[in-house]
């Protein structure tokens, strides 16, 4: 192993925490000049990220991790699901950063933080970070449905079901419950991080039902029984497309064309989309292909979609609606 592929994975193991630029050196006991001359060419490549820190301590952080803008680059969070086709196909345009997240509270936290520059996530979930913390604004929806439950048994008979916390999920699944005249304090909810996670346990019938995104509805609808929720709710906003607040401060040109060049996409070719998605994601091509057909995909935002949120609980102004979104 080389001097840059030991400096990359020392970097790497420090993940958001970076590392001081003279550890790096005496911990992989490699001169000063030799890691100064490694970093300089990796920070040219867009690869680390360094900040002075105290007097002349620099941190340094894997790209993918650094806690500000990156010059050049745009890093955007998308979640394991096929809701992003159009998402994807923007991204390579400009050749961004991509890095997928399994849980929606995770993927908007790195955003919040800035460890992402431009994140889709559930839209009430994002909706609740930029109240509380400020620090994201909301562009656009990105798309709506895309999700439903799938039951072992008659749904009147269910009583445990799995979920992803303060999700869409989450609030979709408990919204369509009560419509459908159910009590939802009688019932059991049990929470995931990670959608893989949840369809074994379902499978393995330690709940008796699961409330899932696409294409994870689609691989199940012909095993088991299953709902849309919008058969019940209607059409619904699933999730939304944010930014830092920093990088859209910092960025404002750039996020300003990441979303038009995202409302370009809206209209794909099945084929290639289905593609970029399998191979950013993992998972059958097929799949995400017929999975399509549950969306309807979208770039816009409307004062109708908080409106939505309303059916939450979320029942906002239109003075803050400005300040978390830039409608």
């Amino acid at each position: 192993m080389n001097a840059e592929e030991r400096i990359l994975r020392i970097v790497g193991e420090r993940r958001e925490e970076g590392i001081l630029q003279s550890e790096i050196a005496k911990t992989l006991g490699l001169s000063k000049s030799t890691v100064s001359e490694v970093l300089q060419r990796l920070e040219r490549e867009g690869r680390i990220v360094r900040e002075r820190v105290a007097g002349k301590s620099m941190r340094v952080w894997l790209a993918e991790f650094s806690p500000k803008p990156i010059e050049g680059r745009v890093r955007v969070g998308v979640l394991r699901a096929s809701e992003y086709p159009h998402v994807l196909l923007a991204c390579d345009e400009v050749d961004a950063i991509v890095k997928v997240f399994d849980s929606a509270i995770e993927l908007t936290k790195a955003l919040s933080f800035g460890y992402i520059d431009l994140g889709v996530s559930p839209f009430v979930t994002q909706t609740m970070f930029a109240l509380t913390l400020r620090s994201i604004r909301i562009h656009c929806i990105v798309a709506y449905n895309g999700s439903g439950v799938v039951m072992k048994k008659e749904l009147g008979r269910c009583r445990s079901f799995g979920t992803s916390e303060l999700s869409a999920m989450e609030s979709n699944l408990k919204l369509f419950l009560e419509r459908l005249g159910l009590d939802i304090n009688r019932l059991t909810f049990k929470y995931f991080s990670s959608p893989e996670s949840m369809v074994k346990l379902f499978k393995a019938c330690e709940f008796d039902a699961v409330a899932i995104w696409e294409p994870y509805f689609t691989s199940l609808k012909g095993k088991y029984d299953w709902i849309e929720f919008r058969e019940v709710i209607g059409d619904f906003p699933c999730c939304s497309l944010a930014s830092n607040v920093r990088f859209y401060e910092e960025r404002r040109d750039v996020v300003r064309n990441f979303v038009e060049g995202l409302r370009s996409y809206t209209e794909f070719d099945e084929r290639r989309g289905a593609r970029i998605v399998s191979e950013v994601m993992g998972f059958e091509e097929e799949t995400v292909a017929r999975s399509f057909e549950s969306y309807r995909f979208s770039a816009e935002l409307k004062q109708e979609s908080f409106r939505f949120l309303e059916r939450y609980g979320l029942k906002l102004t239109e003075e803050t609606i400005k300040k978390i979104s830039t409608l």
